[in-house]
C-alpha cells in the first residue's frame, strides 16, 4: 500500500500549504515592520517577533522542495531527511531567539543543522527523479563546502586559509550549477 505524505498528514504537508505558509509569513513580516515604523519604536520583543516571522518564512521556503519531492516520490529518503532537518533547524532557531541560550555550542549546533537543512533541500530537488542524485555532479560538488563549513564551525576554526578554501569550494559548486543551467538553456533554445 503506497500512502502519500499528504494522506498521512491530513493534507497539511503539501507543496501548496507550504507555499501559502511562505506567503503568509512574508505578509506577517511586512506587517511587523510596518507596526515598528508606525509606532516609531523598535523593541527587543518586536525584533524577536520579526525574526520569528522571517525564520518561519525561511522554514517554509526551505521545506517546499522536500515536501514537493516527498509528494512526488514518497520513497525519497533525502526528502524525508530534508523535512526533518528543516523542522529541527526551525525549532533550534526559535529556542535560540526566545530562550536566549548563552552557549557557543548551542549556536554552533544550530548553524550546522541549518546548513544541513538547506543542503538537503537542494539535494531533494536533485533527487526528484529516481537515480539522478547518484549521477549528479552538483550533489558531489555541494558535499565539499558542506563538510568544510560544518567542520569549520564545529571546531571553531579561525584560520583564514581554511575559510578561503571553503569560499573556493562554494564558488566551484556555483560554477558547476551555472554551467549546467546555461547548457540546459542552450539545449532548449536549439530545440526551437
Amino acid at each position: 500500500m503506497n500512502l502519500r505524505l499528504s494522506q498521512i498528514s491530513g493534507g497539511f504537508i503539501t507543496p501548496k500549504a507550504y507555499g501559502l505558509g511562505f506567503l503568509a509569513m512574508s505578509v506577517l513580516a511586512v506587517l511587523i515592520v510596518l507596526v515598528i515604523i508606525l509606532v516609531g519604536e523598535y523593541t527587543k520583543t518586536r525584533g524577536r517577533f520579526l525574526l520569528t516571522a522571517l525564520t518561519f518564512e525561511g522554514y517554509f521556503f526551505c521545506s517546499l522542495a522536500p515536501v514537493w519531492v516527498a509528494e512526488r516520490r514518497p520513497e525519497s529518503l533525502v526528502a524525508q531527511l530534508g523535512m526533518g532537518a528543516a523542522l529541527t533547524a526551525l525549532l533550534l532557531l526559535l529556542i535560540g531567539y526566545w530562550g536566549t541560550p548563552d552557549s557557543d555550542a548551542f549556536w554552533k549546533s544550530t548553524a550546522i543543522v541549518t546548513i544541513i537543512a538547506f543542503v538537503l533541500s537542494y539535494l531533494a530537488v536533485v533527487d526528484a527523479d529516481n537515480g539522478r542524485l547518484s549521477r549528479s555532479l552538483h550533489a558531489k560538488a555541494i558535499a565539499l563546502p558542506t563538510v568544510v563549513g560544518c567542520l569549520g564551525i564545529a571546531a571553531g576554526i579561525n584560520w583564514p586559509p581554511y575559510w578561503w578554501a571553503f569560499s573556493l569550494s562554494v564558488i566551484s559548486w556555483v560554477v558547476t550549477l551555472g554551467i549546467s543551467a546555461l547548457s540546459y538553456w542552450i539545449r532548449r533554445l536549439q530545440r526551437r
